[in-house]
């Protein structure tokens, strides 16, 4: 990997955490080492619905999805969390791919909130 792609990746990992914890109002980090320590995924969240997920971040031009799904999965299992890649890739805009199972209990979970209101 040349020296400028791990720089990148980790922009958008500080990215992506400095967005969550915006939006949440919480401290949400960059995981030191990117995840090489015990702490597995590249943002540590421990707020509410976002500590559910094992968070891996790509800025790839080609990315693999199924290679990072496959590394989310894996990290996830050692945390009993639910995978989930967020991705992008230069002028494009961010995405997340999540198993279509969370997706949809995110979903409801949003449905039934708006119910109560």
């Amino acid at each position: 990997m040349p020296l400028h792609a791990g720089k990148k990746g980790k922009r958008f990992e500080l990215d992506v955490a400095k967005r969550l914890s915006a939006a949440f109002e919480t401290n949400i980090r960059r995981t030191p080492n990117s995840g090489g320590l015990s702490f597995k995924g590249d943002i540590i969240a421990t707020y509410g619905i976002l500590a559910e997920f094992s968070w891996e971040c790509k800025n790839q031009e080609r990315l693999n999805i199924w290679s990072a799904l496959r590394q989310s999965r894996q990290d996830a299992i050692a945390s009993n969390k639910s995978p989930l890649v967020v991705f992008t890739k230069n002028r494009e805009d961010d995405y997340v791919a999540l198993p279509l199972n969370d997706f949809i209990n995110l979903l409801k979970k949003l449905d039934d909130n708006r119910k109560m209101d």
